[in-house]
């Protein structure tokens, strides 16, 4: 028998694994059959992804039926195990970091294991991280998945700029946390582990544009159920896009930026000037979009969300956009304007529809696809 290359057994495992991660359960030939090799050597890989505990065979109560007549025994079925759990992930926000210790199998909602407010220093969330960390429930993880803002480097595991919590661009994230767990770290732009949830709740979806209104707003271009990546890391920086007259000045350093005017801060500072009324919060903000008229300021706002956005598309050639983030809890009557003045904005509206939709943010799910490509697809599990 022929030794396999190494770097063909990668590939066709890392085929397996996708295809796993695509269906949700398959069996041992439609894997096979879906990946391109034979039988025997699917099932060689399965057995050793098995062993190690990255797959697992769905027995009894746990069989799922998928509504198709089948002839003689049918194959037992697999999954990504659904325990222990494998691999820790960690989503560093401005408001808030949580963590989670995950299994290879994607969550099915956005539960996260402990959550702490993140400190405005770098000592002091050190400090409250390792109070944290000791309570999750993993021994030797895999590896260590963090979702982080700003423009990040994930090759180098650097955060070049990050406007709205600059200590991150001083602090080592990869050692921090290699420190703590003993596992790879990886790091992943907050936009582009969103962006990869929607992928793997839309298996069979074309390709988009996702934007995320937060704290900041960035976004991530999807081709092929890829995150694309640009030849220097600033992609699906919209909220970094100056609009003309706006005088106020970013936390990146440059004046005018669109998340100056649409990110939750600055929207709450929009109402607090337009009423005089500095006590004002974001909730004060979304109880004016329910009034009969939405204010000037919002509508500003959304028409220049609107036009960097259809910009994205006509330039792309994309038709399809999601958002994310507080643009939902703004109201219908917010999210029809800003629906509209994208659709208005978008040259293919002339010729077919450009589907915009709103969807939860799925950060949790993001970062353990992104542990499955980054961590588990290229492992040797022969080896293991």
């Amino acid at each position: 028998m022929r030794a396999v290359p190494k770097s063909l057994r990668l590939t066709n495992q890392a085929r397996l694994v996708e295809q796993l991660l695509r269906r949700g359960v398959a069996t041992r030939a439609e894997l096979a059959k879906a990946g391109g090799m034979s039988q025997p050597t699917a099932g060689k890989i399965i057995d050793e992804l098995s062993t190690a505990g990255v797959v697992e065979e769905l027995t009894g109560s746990n069989e799922v039926s998928r509504g198709r007549p089948t002839v003689g025994r049918p194959g037992k079925q697999l999954r990504l195990s659904q325990s222990p759990a494998r691999l820790v992930i960690v989503e560093i926000g401005v408001e808030r970091t949580r963590l989670s210790a995950v299994p290879a199998a994607l969550p099915e909602d956005e539960r996260w294991d402990v959550e702490f407010r993140t400190p405005s220093s770098e000592s002091a969330w050190r400090q409250r991280l390792r109070q944290h960390a000791a309570s999750l429930s993993i021994r030797r993880p895999w590896g260590v998945m963090v979702s982080v803002p700003g423009l990040v480097d994930e090759t180098n595991g650097k955060i070049l700029l990050c406007p709205n919590l600059h200590w991150c661009e001083r602090a080592d994230l990869v050692s921090v946390f290699n420190d703590l767990f003993r596992a790879p770290v990886r790091l992943i732009q907050e936009n582009r582990a969103l962006a990869l949830a929607e992928v793997g709740t839309r298996a069979s979806a074309s390709d988009f544009l996702l934007v995320d209104f937060g704290e900041g707003v960035g976004g991530s271009i999807v081709v092929n159920q890829r995150p694309q990546e640009g030849s220097v890391p600033a992609a699906g920086e919209i909220g970094h896009t100056p609009i003309s007259g706006n005088l106020r000045k970013c936390g990146c350093g440059n004046q005018g930026c669109l998340e100056t005017l649409v990110a939750e801060p600055w929207l709450v500072r929009s109402l607090a000037e337009a009423t005089g009324d500095d006590s004002k919060t974001f909730a004060d903000v979304c109880r004016a979009a329910l009034g009969p008229d939405l204010p000037q300021f919002l509508m500003t706002a959304l028409e220049a969300a609107a036009g960097c956005i259809a910009g994205i598309l006509n330039v792309c050639g994309l038709k399809r956009v999601v958002l994310t983030g507080h643009i939902r809890e703004l109201g219908p009557r917010a999210t029809d304007y800003l629906v509209a003045a994208i659709r208005r904005s978008s040259m293919w509206s002339r010729f077919d529809s450009v589907e915009v939709e709103l969807a939860q943010r799925r950060r949790a799910r993001g970062l353990t696809i992104a542990g499955i490509q980054r961590v588990i697809m290229p492992t040797d599990w022969a080896d293991k």
